[in-house]
């Protein structure tokens, strides 16, 4: 599980820098009551970027720690697009 918390850690770190740093907004949701953990990413209105993880306290650890791992690339694809997007002359 410390590498899931650690994944978890990476995903709130990115989402927090995308929130700093560029004009995309995330939104993380922790549903205890429906059992599941959603993330979303907005540029303006439009969703760019959106995981659901359903059942996620009876997820095998294995599976979950894919589903994390996958979040953290795609959060990390995003922050490169905003790296590239900075490095364009205008």
């Amino acid at each position: 599980m410390d590498d899931n918390l650690a994944l978890f850690n990476q995903i709130n770190s990115l989402s927090y820098w995308l929130l700093r740093e560029s004009d995309y907004k995330g939104s993380i949701t922790f549903d205890a009551n429906d059992d599941s953990y959603f993330i979303t990413i907005k540029k303006g209105i439009e969703s760019i970027y959106k995981h659901h993880i359903e059942d996620f306290s009876r997820k095998d650890p294995r599976l979950l720690k894919f589903e994390l791992s996958s979040i953290v690339n795609h959060l990390l694809q995003i922050k490169r697009s905003v790296h590239f997007d900075e490095q364009q002359p205008a």
